[in-house]
């Protein structure tokens, strides 16, 4: 990182270049030739993050795990992956640190693990995703994530494939949380989505509002076009 300081490398074009070694370095662990990824964790400060555009409201978010889910040829624990990042906004990190004992059915929610870039969280699970859950958790593999990475990975990529077949405007598991959150903004204090989304700092929280900003230009236009 120092040698592209010194020759003058964009924060962006870093940011690139430790993506593309994070994915290899992956891969190799994936193929038993390492046992460490170096760039895990590492991220370059003062990176402003763009927000994904195109964002699903929530009635297609809805629609997508209800023809996602009756599906019987689509493995069960896609579909539950599928309900924690629409239901509960959750990332991909996340979904793979979950272990059994997060889950608490009776009470209807699912302890959310901290990191250090998220905070720790209690989320309400929905009436829709329990029964799957019950069923999933009785006889399957405690860990989503006992599969690693790479197969948490390669099942969410297969999966995103599949989503786009019942939804064309479906692109990945960030344009979701995206979404997600920003549908939260609209109905939830701010401090409150802040917690939910497990944002350590309210900033983060607070660029999600310039979707709901954009929207609002764009139903203004839309009923005013002289305004």
């Amino acid at each position: 990182m120092r040698h592209c300081q010194t020759k003058g490398i964009t924060k962006r074009s870093v940011h690139n270049i430790l993506c593309i070694v994070r994915h290899y370095c992956n891969y190799l662990i994936s193929e038993s030739k390492r046992t460490d990824n170096p760039a895990a964790g590492v991220f370059i400060k003062g990176l402003v993050r763009k927000l994904p555009t195109n964002l699903l409201s929530i009635e297609e978010l809805e629609e997508l795990y209800k023809q996602y889910s009756i599906q019987l040829s689509v493995n069960a624990s896609k579909k539950i992956m599928l309900g924690l990042m629409i239901y509960q906004g959750v990332t991909v990190g996340e979904i793979m640190r979950l272990q059994h004992h997060h889950f608490k059915l009776k009470d209807g929610k699912v302890f959310i693990n901290g990191t250090k870039r998220t905070n720790e969280r209690v989320l309400h699970l929905h009436a829709i995703q329990i029964p799957m859950l019950q069923e999933y958790l009785k006889f399957k593999s405690p860990s989503f994530g006992g599969v690693g990475e790479a197969g948490i990975n390669n099942r969410l990529q297969y999966m995103f494939k599949q989503l786009k077949q019942l939804n064309a405007n479906v692109i990945n598991a960030k344009q979701i949380r995206s979404s997600v959150i920003t549908e939260w903004l609209r109905k939830n204090h701010l401090r409150q989505v802040q917690y939910m989304a497990g944002h350590k700092y309210v900033s983060s929280t607070i660029r999600y509002q310039a979707n709901n900003l954009d929207d609002l230009q764009s139903e203004l236009e839309r009923h005013h076009p002289m305004s």
